[in-house]
């Protein structure tokens, strides 16, 4: 109850902050932010209310499995060694969850979700279908048991997670010369606009959340928009106009097969 506290509490803390960021100084003008927060705000409580009930069992599931046996558990490293060793590991999970979900058909169905908001502030950041946050968790599970991450890790990399996600989806902008030396580690909400274009060859990369430094190892990172960031169309791959007009319509979108979209 306290973690779960806590977690609510950075949360809206980061939240609050970020929104007040975007709203004095936006980097553009969102035309639809009525609309579209009702959706995102929606799916958050959605999300919520499925993890709320889903967590309890699984992580009891996790801790009867949990013998010791995890590779962090073998190596026996000192507290302070497995929990910046457990953090950068989830976030490279993270980074890999991102793009596998962008290349497996049916994962990419869930995600598109996400994708198919037509501007992006820090609403954004929790537009994801209830299923898609369910499978994450049970992925993010599988990871802690196997790893053997530290409860405190786990803790830590959930609030460092929402927070990256929120700031990387602002509707605001890093002064240029800030902008060019943050970048390189942490992922910005220049680089990640570029993944939310409608272009896919630009949606298809700059999969990171907290750490940049994953797509330029893994070859991944799109340095600037092909049309330049002014002209960068937001929203759905591979289409030009396309938005959901509804919250139904959202729930419903990882069970349609989209052929033509305007």
């Amino acid at each position: 109850m306290i973690d779960f506290t806590l977690r609510v509490g950075i949360f809206l803390f980061i939240l609050s902050l970020l929104f007040i960021w975007q709203c004095f100084l936006p980097r553009g003008p969102l035309l639809q932010w009525r609309q579209r927060w009702r959706h995102n705000m929606a799916l958050l409580v959605l999300g919520a209310l499925c993890v709320r009930l889903v967590q309890p069992l699984l992580l009891s599931f996790v801790a009867v499995l949990s013998l010791d046996v995890g590779l962090l558990d073998v190596l026996a490293l000192p507290f302070w060694w497995s929990f910046l060793i457990s953090i950068l590991l989830l976030d490279c999970l993270i980074y890999w969850q991102h793009r596998l979900f962008h290349r497996i058909p049916w994962l990419w169905c869930l995600h598109r979700v996400h994708h198919s908001d037509p501007e992006l502030d820090v609403s954004s950041a929790v537009r994801f279908h209830p299923l898609e946050i369910l499978l994450s968790l049970f992925i993010k599970a599988s990871a802690v048991w196997f790893i053997g991450i530290p409860v405190e890790a786990v803790l830590v990399f959930d609030i460092l997670l929402n927070a990256s996600a929120m700031f990387n989806h602002t509707n605001a902008r890093l002064p240029a010369k800030m902008e060019s030396f943050v970048n390189r580690l942490l992922v910005t909400p220049d680089m990640h606009r570029i993944h939310h274009s409608r272009l896919s060859s630009e949606a298809d990369s700059n999969y990171g959340f907290c750490l940049s430094i994953w797509d330029s190892l893994f070859a991944s990172r799109t340095w600037l928009a092909s049309q330049g960031d002014e002209c960068l169309s937001i929203g759905m791959p591979n289409t030009k106009a396309y938005r959901p007009m509804s919250l139904k319509a959202l729930l419903v979108m990882p069970f349609k097969n989209f052929r033509t979209l305007p």
